[in-house]
C-alpha cells in the first residue's frame, strides 16, 4: 500500500497548452467513437441499428467533456492546478472526475434512445461502472508509463549536464568581485552587494528577496520593492547570473546539483535550502549552462 500512495505523491507534468487539451480532447473523442464502434462492449450490441449514430454521438461528448475538464478547472482552481505542485494522485482525481462527469452526460444522452428503440435500461452506476472499466485502467496504465518514459528521459538528462559541468569547472575562470547596485521601482531605496555574494534572487508580491552569502557563509535575506525583470536585465551582462524560472534568478556559480522528474527539473545547491525549479522553456543547451 506505501508504495502505491508513495506513487501517487510523485511530480506529475501538468501541461497547461490550450492546443495540447484540444489534442488530447480529440484524441480522447476519437478513442472512445472507435473503441465504441468497432468492439461494441457490454450492452451495445442492442444499437445495431443507430449504433453509428449512437457511438458517434458518445465520442463527441466525450471530446467536448475532457476539453471542458481539462480547461474549466484549471480556470477556477489555480493553485490545485500549480504546475509545481502537480502529482499523478491529481491526475488521477482529475481523470475520476472527468470519466464521472463524462459519464453522466452519456447516460443521459443514451436515455433517450432507450425508449424509443425499446432498449434495456442501465441504472446510472451500473453505466458509471462500465464507463470507469473501459476508461479508467487504461488511462492509469497510460500514466504510469508515461511518468516513467518523461522521468527517465530526464535523469539520463541530468547525468549527461553533470558530466558537463565537470568538463566546465576546469576550463572557467574565475571573475574578479564586482559591486552592484539595484534601486527600487521608486528610486528611494536600493541594494549594493557584490555579485560574487549573490547566491539566488526570488519575488514576494511586488518585492523581490535577494539571498545574498555574508563572511560567516550563510545566506542573508534583503528585500527590495523591484522586480525580477528589471533586476535580470541590470545583470544580463554577467553569465553566471540566470533567471531559471518565473519566479527565480540564480547564480550558477553555487549550484551543484540538478535533478529531474516528470514534473520538471530541480536545482540543487550544499548553501540552499530549497530547490529551484527550472522553466521547462528552457532547451537542453540552457540547462547545461546552468551547471557550468
Amino acid at each position: 500500500m506505501k508504495p502505491f500512495i508513495n506513487w501517487l505523491s510523485k511530480p506529475y507534468y501538468f501541461n497547461p497548452s490550450i492546443v495540447f487539451k484540444l489534442k488530447m480532447s480529440l484524441f480522447h473523442g476519437l478513442f472512445v467513437f472507435l473503441f465504441l464502434y468497432i468492439f461494441r462492449p457490454f450492452y451495445l450490441a442492442q444499437f445495431e441499428v443507430i449504433i453509428l449514430e449512437y457511438t458517434l454521438g458518445i465520442g463527441i461528448i466525450a471530446l467536448i467533456g475532457t476539453f471542458i475538464v481539462l480547461y474549466i478547472p484549471a480556470l477556477i482552481f489555480k493553485d490545485y492546478f500549480n504546475e509545481d505542485k502537480w502529482t499523478i494522485g491529481r491526475n488521477l482525481f482529475l481523470m475520476a472526475t472527468g470519466i464521472t462527469f463524462i459519464g453522466i452526460v452519456v447516460w443521459y444522452f443514451g436515455e433517450m434512445y432507450k425508449e424509443p428503440y425499446n432498449l434495456k435500461k442501465l441504472s446510472l452506476l451500473e453505466f458509471l461502472f462500465y464507463t470507469f472499466l473501459v476508461s479508467l485502467i487504461p488511462l492509469t496504465l497510460f500514466i504510469f508509463i508515461n511518468e516513467k518514459s518523461i522521468r527517465e528521459k530526464r535523469e539520463k538528462k541530468v547525468v549527461e549536464i553533470k558530466e558537463i559541468k565537470k568538463e566546465n569547472e576546469l576550463i572557467n575562470s574565475k571573475k574578479l568581485a564586482k559591486k552592484v547596485t539595484i534601486n527600487s521601482d521608486n528610486g528611494k531605496e536600493n541594494i549594493t552587494f557584490c555579485i560574487d555574494n549573490l547566491v539566488y534572487l526570488t519575488s514576494q508580491g511586488n518585492y523581490a528577496s535577494f539571498f545574498l552569502k555574508n563572511n560567516e557563509g550563510d545566506l542573508q535575506e534583503k528585500i527590495l520593492r523591484v522586480t525580477l525583470t528589471k533586476i535580470a536585465s541590470q545583470l544580463k551582462d554577467y553569465s553566471n547570473i540566470i533567471r531559471c524560472h518565473k519566479s527565480y534568478i540564480v547564480n550558477i556559480n553555487f549550484i551543484n546539483d540538478i535533478s529531474g522528474n516528470a514534473r520538471g527539473y530541480l536545482l540543487k545547491s550544499d548553501i540552499i535550502h530549497i530547490d529551484i525549479p527550472v522553466s521547462r522553456s528552457f532547451s537542453k543547451q540552457s540547462l547545461q549552462s546552468l551547471l557550468r
